[in-house]
């Protein structure tokens, strides 16, 4: 599987990875039973490896500074 990146930061954390998507699609979006208006979507984070889910509303994009 090959990722697309979207670089995000989980808010009130130093976590950063990227939006992990199936190449050449969207992202997996995933409902929660809690809250029908809730989704979470996969977040890759490559120093680990590890691929964590996270709802949308926690995770802020990260601005690359401007040169």
């Amino acid at each position: 599987m090959s990722y697309k990146y979207r670089t995000v930061r989980v808010r009130g954390t130093g976590l950063v990875g990227t939006i992990a998507r199936k190449h050449g699609s969207g992202p997996d979006i995933y409902e929660t039973s809690k809250d029908p208006n809730t989704s979470v979507v996969p977040v890759f984070f490559e120093a680990t490896g590890e691929v964590r889910f996270f709802d949308r509303s926690m995770l802020e994009d990260v601005v690359a500074p401007v040169s």
